[in-house]
């Protein structure tokens, strides 16, 4: 049974985590390409384990995943469509 405590903490600074994790990467960008390039050749199967990896991930959230993509595309196209009513009202 999931902590009601942490669920509602997590929910609350969910905006502050995705930020902080927008800005890491950020700052880091070059960094983690890099690794990804050494990883790449220090061991030539890693692309592909990696790969098989994120496939097998994909298909086992295939259905989770998809809803997110929805209800992301959703929120984008209700945002325009406030932001061009508002344009069209002033």
């Amino acid at each position: 049974m999931p902590d009601e405590k942490k669920q509602k903490y997590y929910q609350e600074n969910k905006q502050k985590r995705l930020e902080y994790q927008r800005s890491y990467y950020e700052k880091n960008k070059e960094r983690i390409k890099r690794k990804r390039e050494l990883n790449a050749e220090l061991d030539p199967e890693w692309v592909t384990k990696q790969r098989d990896y994120n496939k097998e991930y994909y298909q086992k959230n295939k259905e989770r995943i998809k809803l997110t993509r929805l209800a992301r595309q959703k929120a984008r196209s209700s945002k325009r469509d406030a932001d061009k009513k508002a344009s069209v009202n002033n």
